[in-house]
């Protein structure tokens, strides 16, 4: 059964005429049954639970101040909405259903708490109960934290712009001949390379005159004795002779050498001439009347 709190009538008469805000009541309370306070400002109906122990409590027009001791529990209750609780250290503060607020007061020391309702009904979480430490509407589910915004990539430096100094030429310390400005960090230019000449083209070789016995009939191998070691034009008649007729397949680079010299011994011999490996008049005319 729910007690009112047992507050002398005299001591409320005088305390209202002499116009004072509080009530004391002094003793050691142990209350055995819930215990009903009525307040005025706000007008609210606090509940103090059965089983509650303070060393004494003061009731103002809007708070109730209980002191609770080492090892007290001071447990209060409010239907019509919430409430706060100072100092914070020991207290829990939960939303039960129906919205009933509720405050238990664990006593860590002996101290004062100051218990101040309101007419804010708490948000009743079925999850679970609210916060300790004194603040209002206990039983309120956590705001989930807001992810972090990622950090924005840093912008990457630009690059300094490299200017050679005028006036500092290729130093780099000293002062510019040109402004007087430090030469430090002066960047020096560096002389472009000349591009490379072309290559001038290999003059064409000029085509070998054909042999004069495409034309004439005849061989011109000149007026001179060929003989191993002679060079130029007439040799290479030769050995175009030497290829047409005998079928060889020499180079025709106007070298007359050993090798082609014994071939020449063998063709004059053939050909009733002296072996002599010697190209003279008659052995010029010979080649040029074979057919």
């Amino acid at each position: 059964m729910i007690n009112k709190l047992k507050i002398s009538l005299l001591i409320v008469a005088l305390a209202l005429l002499a116009g004072a805000g509080y009530v004391y009541a002094t003793a050691v309370d142990t209350y055995n049954a819930d215990t009903i306070i009525d307040l005025s400002s706000p007008n609210i109906n606090l509940t103090i639970l059965s089983g509650s122990t303070d060393e004494g409590i003061v009731i103002n027009a809007g708070t109730i101040v209980p002191t609770v001791t080492s090892g007290e529990i001071f447990s209060v209750t409010n239907a019509s909405g919430n409430f706060s609780v100072t100092p914070t250290a020991g207290v829990t503060i939960t939303c039960l259903a129906g919205q009933i607020a509720k405050a238990v007061i664990t006593g860590i020391s002996s101290q004062a708490y100051t218990i101040t309702p309101s007419e804010t009904l708490c948000s009743y979480n079925p999850g679970g109960g609210g916060g300790g430490g004194g603040g209002g509407g206990g039983g309120t589910p956590a705001t989930p934290a807001v992810p972090a915004t990622p950090a924005v990539p840093a912008t990457p430096a630009t690059p300094a712009v490299v200017n050679t100094i005028p006036g500092c030429g290729d130093r780099t310390t000293g002062f510019s001949t040109a402004t007087g400005a430090s030469c430090v960090g002066n960047v020096p230019t560096t002389p472009a390379v000349p591009a490379t000449p072309a290559t001038p083209a290999t003059p064409a070789t000029p085509a070998s005159p054909s042999s004069s016995f495409a034309t004439t009939g005849v061989y011109n191998f000149g007026t001179t004795t060929l003989k191993n070691g002679s060079k130029g034009e007439p040799v290479k008649e030769l050995q175009r002779f030497l290829n047409a007729k005998l079928k060889l397949g020499l180079a025709i680079d106007g070298k007359l050498g050993p090798k082609t010299i014994a071939v020449i011994k063998k063709w004059q011999k053939t050909n009733g001439l002296v072996a002599d490996g010697l190209i003279g008049a008659k052995t010029k005319a010979k080649m040029n009347a074979m057919k």
